[in-house]
């Protein structure tokens, strides 16, 4: 029988301990670089709060040219809500000064929201869409929600977020 299949000299089977403390080491410096990024809420409330409002804005959009009647997102800084003018018959009543009529999304609940605590959107103010899509008002083409910047085109209505 040779030296081998007795077990002498055969190489042994495992991770030595400078493996393992290597390792530890390597994932206890990774977990200290990346985990803020993870697990900062913040970035992600901000994140979250400006797709909830550029989504609102084409909501809006969509809904103007949709039913050929002016839409508007009222934007404060810690909340937003779209509304359209009401109709009287077939059309638009362009008396409807309170903009009285919500828009409602896909699941029949009224298009709004609330800002996260220390997030805010600005500038605030109306901004309206005309029945053919285009912007007809507003307080500026560029929104700002922390490091995000949400932009419409005047023309066309297109909203784009950038990050």
């Amino acid at each position: 029988m040779s030296l081998r299949q007795q077990g002498i000299g055969a190489r042994p089977r495992g991770y030595t301990l400078i493996e393992l403390v290597l390792v530890i080491v390597i994932a206890g410096i990774l977990a200290a670089v990346a985990g803020p990024h993870f697990f900062d809420s913040g970035v992600f409330a901000q994140r979250g709060y400006a797709d909830a409002l550029a989504a609102a804005l084409r909501v809006a959009q969509k809904a103007a040219v949709a039913t050929d009647c002016p839409a508007e997102v009222n934007l404060s800084s810690g909340a937003y809500s779209v509304q359209q003018q009401a109709a009287s018959g077939n059309t638009c009543n362009p008396n409807d000064t309170s903009w009285s009529t919500p828009v409602v999304g896909p699941d029949g609940a009224a298009v709004a929201g609330t800002a996260p605590n220390n997030v805010s959107a600005s500038p605030a103010g109306l901004y309206v869409f005309s029945g053919s899509g285009a912007l007809s008002s507003a307080p500026a083409t560029a929104l700002t929600v922390g490091a995000a910047t949400i932009t419409i085109d005047a023309q066309t209505g297109f909203v784009q977020e950038v990050q």
